[in-house]
């Protein structure tokens, strides 16, 4: 397995445990719309940190790829966590984490287009055992999710914003951005869109104790800044495609964690769920494998990758 491979199995093992965060936080009163502008906020100004340290000109960009970044920022991670929130409150999350796990059939049907990707058996089989895993990670099938026509409308809008959110990615790495970059303008665009639709309120509590703040920390540090800096970097040598099933263990980790933490008990379907995305990874990094690109050969420390 390649390190960029590596890479993005942690982003989507640390976006698992999101749950973590956000159930301290809700406790406390703080709700969606201030997770999101918590969490988007501070990733910004991470990013925008860690570009000034290396290079200031790291911030500089090119008006003819300002749409790239909007569209990064505003139309994917902010379009697709409001869709994905309103889906959880119009159904129930295990069927809102389903219909968001559309997203690799999106970005593949994308990739043919836009990156002109091959689309395999191999990868057919990865995405259905990925797609059928997620399913019987949810708990869908037994029935335990409540279902109303607005909420499958979100619910895959939310797949698609996070097809983008690939797409894009890839997009702008292809395009020589750095990892810092990226994510610095997508993140604050992502905070700016949320501050203009809901305000300061909604995040404030997270300041009103000494254990808060450091939820909140650790809600963008390690479920935020951590797993973009790591699915970006990712995707500057891997297929858009391929990088959207191996990061379908995100419910995979959420499931788990829920068996271990939070008391929740494993079902047989949830366990042949957590098989079936797994064997999607295994399935995917197995068999033959490309020779090493130019991209691969770029140090992980610069975050460059040559124009394809």
């Amino acid at each position: 397995m390649k390190k960029y491979d590596i890479a993005i199995l942690a982003a989507g093992v640390f976006w698992g445990v999101i749950g973590l965060f956000t159930r301290q936080l809700e406790a406390v009163g703080i709700t969606s719309s201030g997770v999101l502008i918590i969490r988007s906020s501070g990733c910004g100004i991470l990013f925008l940190l860690c570009a000034l340290c290396k290079d200031p000109k790291l911030l500089k960009i090119h008006w003819k790829d300002a749409w790239l970044f909007f569209c990064f920022g505003i139309l994917s991670t902010l379009f697709f966590t409001y869709c994905y929130y309103q889906s959880i409150a119009l159904s129930s999350l295990s069927a809102a984490c389903t219909l968001m796990y559309s997203a690799p059939v999106f970005v593949m049907v994308i990739s043919l287009f836009v990156f002109h990707e091959r689309f395999t058996r191999r990868k057919l089989a990865a995405l259905l055992c990925a797609v059928v895993g997620c399913c019987l990670v949810s708990g869908v099938l037994e029935g335990d999710s409540q279902l109303s026509t607005a909420g499958v409308i979100y619910g895959l809008l939310a797949g698609i914003g996070y097809a983008f959110y690939s797409i894009c990615s890839k997009s702008l790495s292809n395009r020589g951005y750095h990892v810092f970059t990226i994510n610095a303008y997508g993140w604050c665009l992502c905070a700016i869109g949320g501050l203009i639709l809901w305000g300061v309120s909604p995040a404030a509590p997270v300041f009103e104790s000494g254990r808060n703040m450091l939820t909140g920390l650790g809600l963008i540090v390690i479920s935020g800044f951590l797993p973009a800096l790591l699915y970006c970097w990712g995707l500057q040598s891997e297929e858009a495609g391929k990088g959207a099933v191996m990061a379908s263990v995100e419910p995979v980790v959420a499931s788990v964690l829920g068996f271990a933490v939070f008391g929740e008990t494993p079902t047989l379907l949830g366990v042949i769920g957590i098989a079936l995305v797994l064997g999607a990874v295994i399935v995917l990094n197995t068999g033959h494998q490309t020779p090493q690109s130019a991209a691969e050969a770029a140090s992980p420390l610069t975050g460059h990758v040559g124009v394809r």
